[in-house]
């Protein structure tokens, strides 16, 4: 697959470069493929895909020499606070903010009419969603009771999660409990956890593509359905870093971010902060090109796959039914797509998938 421009200088000479180094051994393009840094370095600022081909050529040139080639990029020139990036995330990139919007008020439009209810999060991080569906909640007059299971790996992100969580208390009419549970959710028995309550909804944003085994995402999938949710809401970026060829990752990671990389670009916020955000995601390109494949966490799968995996364990889709915001927001196209997910989408790039299912 090539970029949907087929201007893009930058692309084919990096395509042309790593197709060689891969071939024919890094030490025999050394000299080239850092030439080409050094030029793309020279401009990142000026184009997103010398941006992006900075963070690609660096990742490359680090897994395979040891180097280094950026760190004042990391460390020094886009300093900003990473609460901010946060709150930049949620509040300003569309992807992120009308993704949870849809999911927060198909939540609280499912507990609107029951007396208790129960809400698991794999990966629940900080609390921050959990925190925006108690907030649409607060008019609710039947719920008497939710139950909030937080599955997260850190123990240290759980403690915070619960601290936020347990604040919004007293602005609530319903008692609310939290029950947060360290570790990753593929290797554990959920049929075993006590949720609390009945009316279980399950929510998994950007969590299970870290999963790394596709054996383990049908146990995981096959594990909640067996829970009998009310719904579960999956959220995945639309693009396969699955891929074990690294040429093939390496051409869907490129039309991936630079179409992200190119959103960021339209938003309303400081310049310092778009290119802070876009090193935000640079970590994830280091995880993607950088690393072996045992050893990478980031294996993004296109919607199609993960519907698949729904289909084939017996779920039923109802993404047709989630109630989307806005049509479109800063060059981000929202609507519904075949086969059974509301995408979201950047010129003729779907980046952002969010499935609804039973």
């Amino acid at each position: 697959m090539k970029p949907h421009q087929p201007s893009l200088k930058v692309f084919f000479e990096m395509q042309n470069l790593l197709e060689k180094a891969e071939n024919n051994g890094f030490a025999a393009n050394e000299n080239e493929l850092t030439a080409l840094y050094d030029h793309v370095a020279k401009n990142m600022e000026m184009d997103s895909a010398c941006f992006l081909g900075t963070l690609m050529l660096n990742t490359f040139i680090k897994s395979r020499s040891g180097k280094l080639t950026c760190e004042n990029i990391y460390l020094t020139q886009y300093d900003v606070p990473q609460i901010r990036l946060f709150d930049i995330l949620i509040d300003k990139l569309p992807y992120v903010k009308y993704s949870q919007q849809m999911v927060n008020r198909q939540i609280a439009s499912l507990f609107a009419n029951v007396e208790e209810g129960a809400l698991l999060d794999i990966g629940i991080g900080l609390g921050t969603q959990v925190c925006n569906v108690l907030e649409l909640l607060k008019d609710n007059a039947s719920l008497k009771k939710l139950v909030i299971t937080g599955i997260e790996p850190g123990s240290e992100a759980l403690l915070k999660a619960e601290k936020q969580v347990m604040e919004m208390q007293p602005q609530l009419p319903f008692r609310i409990e939290f029950r947060g549970i360290p570790g990753f959710a593929e290797n554990m028995d959920l049929s075993a956890i006590d949720y609390g309550a009945e009316n279980l909804i399950v929510n998994a944003s950007l969590a299970l593509h870290h999963i790394q085994k596709s054996e383990s995402r049908n146990r995981l999938l096959s594990q909640v359905k067996l829970l009998n949710p009310m719904a579960f809401f999956l959220v995945e970026p639309n693009v396969n870093h699955f891929e074990p060829d690294f040429m093939k990752r390496f051409r869907n990671s490129f039309n991936h971010f630079y179409n992200l990389f190119k959103t960021i670009d339209g938003l309303e916020i400081e310049p310092n902060e778009k290119s802070a955000l876009k090193l935000f995601f640079g970590r994830e390109i280091e995880d993607i090109l950088g690393k072996t494949e045992t050893d990478r966490f980031e294996k993004h799968e296109p919607a199609s796959n993960w519907i698949e995996r729904l289909a084939s364990t017996g779920y039923t889709l109802s993404s047709e039914q989630l109630s989307i915001p806005v049509q479109s927001e800063a060059g981000v196209n929202i609507r519904y797509s075949d086969p059974g997910f509301v995408g979201f989408s950047f010129e003729n790039e779907t980046i952002l998938s969010v499935i609804y299912a039973s």
